[in-house]
């Protein structure tokens, strides 16, 4: 399992990498299977089916999208959920240009105002991502028709995709909305070292890869100049060096477990840990490891009575409950 949705406090959707898309009830265990017609890359690795959002009775999901010659994009569909059924599930985003190699997809998704917020992987091409011609790594932001807000920064200039909100991104695996501030916020993968917590804020840059957030390449040679940060660029507001290989988040808001409410709950699949992060006036402080020592956490989401639920992302995958002691 890649991504899950809540659709009731008991019913929720996952996708899997290797294509599907489940409907699996929480309380009965019970799974269905429901089908859909999406080119799905064949699964490896870091590829296939991605994340998916339920909204007002539709379905957003992200995958990497066979586009044909070897070649793949993060592509988003839409479709409605109907007596246990996807309807209509059609593409609204394809990330272009497509690419022949299998790294870097992203992806998640969220909703604020009614538009769609997306995050789109470099494709490990590195500089591309300072190149708003192309949605590599990027934050992108769409109507949820697919259509593009008129607001968007880049939406004037030609030369540019209409759909970029924000550059200069690695491997962004993270997103969430924060209601306390009404803004989104993600995560993203450094090299060894850099991975980091930040907001999407419109016509930004991150700064990849002239800065490397702290980290180096995987062989330890330098990365742009070796800063952390340079002016005109976006700050991080927390990272983590080594690397913890973080994905998604959430603020935590309710009754189940109230010592992390408004807090960031999230996860990381290279060290293996849930994490709560304290987050107050914009900035976050006093890491503390909630749960470690049973596999990848890949995506964490709550219900609406405050129940945690997580993805655990290897051999042992599946979805497990956060309780108390």
């Amino acid at each position: 399992p890649w991504g899950m949705s809540f659709i009731d406090n008991d019913n929720i959707l996952v996708t899997q990498k290797s294509g599907e898309i489940l409907k699996i009830d929480l309380s009965t265990k019970s799974i269905l299977k429901l089908d859909h017609d999406l080119a799905v890359v064949e699964p490896h690795w870091q590829a296939g089916m991605l994340d998916i959002l339920y909204y007002n009775g539709s379905i957003f999901v992200s995958y990497t999208e066979n586009r044909g010659e070897g070649k793949t994009s993060t592509s988003i569909a839409k479709g409605e959920l109907i007596d246990d059924k996807i309807i209509n599930l059609k593409n609204i985003f394809q990330s272009e240009p497509p690419v022949n190699n299998q790294l870097h997809w992203g992806s998640r998704l969220a909703i604020k105002d009614e538009l769609l917020y997306a995050s789109v992987g470099e494709r490990a091409l590195g500089s591309v991502a300072q190149d708003p011609s192309n949605h590599i790594g990027k934050i992108i932001r769409i109507k949820t028709d697919g259509s593009t807000p008129e607001d968007n920064p880049y939406v004037e200039n030609s030369d540019w995709l209409p759909e970029v909100y924000q550059i200069g991104l690695r491997n962004p695996q993270g997103m969430a909305f924060n209601p306390n501030d009404e803004e989104i916020y993600i995560t993203n993968h450094g090299p060894k070292g850099g991975d980091f917590f930040g907001k999407v804020i419109s016509g930004t840059n991150y700064g990849w890869m002239d800065v490397a957030w702290g980290g180096v390449d995987y062989d330890g040679s330098i990365i742009g100049d070796g800063s952390a940060w340079k002016e005109g660029f976006l700050k991080p507001i927390y990272r983590w060096i080594p690397s913890i290989a973080v994905s998604n988040l959430i603020f935590y808001q309710g009754d189940e477990f109230p010592e992390l409410n408004n807090n960031i709950v999230l996860t990381s699949l290279k060290a293996k840990r849930l994490i709560k992060l304290d987050f107050k006036n914009g900035k976050a402080s006093n890491e503390k490891v909630l749960v470690d020592k049973i596999g990848r956490f890949r995506d964490v989401e709550q219900n609406k009575i405050g129940q945690i639920f997580v993805i655990i992302d290897d051999e042992e995958s599946g979805i497990w409950e956060l309780r108390h002691n």
